[in-house]
């Protein structure tokens, strides 16, 4: 099963603008990473939005599976 949380987005540091790769299931459990250059940035997930959207696209992925599954008995 496609698990939408390990896909990655493309974030900028706002000390050097370095692009740095995040998955969503890191911007949905608001953790800490760390640029090249040794500037911490603290995730947020505003509202908690994306932590939804993984869940929702997820469940929407699970649902279509098991619909596939009926469709081929």
């Amino acid at each position: 099963m496609i698990d939408i949380g390990k896909e990655s987005v493309k974030i900028d540091c706002p000390d050097c603008k370095h692009s740095i790769s995040v998955t969503l299931k890191q911007v949905a459990e608001e953790v800490m990473v760390n640029c090249i250059c040794g500037k911490e940035i603290q995730l947020k997930d505003s509202n908690r939005t994306s932590k939804k959207a993984i869940e929702d696209v997820n469940k929407s992925f699970k649902d279509l599976e098991k619909a596939s599954k009926k469709l081929g008995k």
